[in-house]
């Protein structure tokens, strides 16, 4: 089962690349990405993701269950960092 993934900003830096297809398990959660992707690209992307907003589809993972948000295949999922404007 396989997700699309999008980075942007500090991600796509420390990944090198812009979108990524992701191979799950059968029935993930977005925690399960979430630890997948840690184990690849180390702490340092789990620290990138704190305060980045998450989208499932399209929706904010916070609307959708959370890291509990379950996966289905051809998702995706969109990492964005904070946006500060003055």
């Amino acid at each position: 089962m396989e997700v699309e993934v999008l980075f942007f900003g500090p991600l796509r830096e420390l990944t090198g690349h812009r979108q990524e297809r992701v191979a799950l398990h059968p029935h993930p959660t977005l925690a399960d990405l979430l630890d997948l992707l840690g184990r690849r690209y180390g702490g340092t992307f789990e620290e990138k993701v704190k305060g980045m907003r998450i989208l499932v589809n399209g929706r904010e993972h916070t609307f959708t269950g959370g890291l509990a948000t379950p996966l289905n295949k051809g998702d995706t999922v969109v990492f964005l960092p904070p946006l500060f404007g003055g």
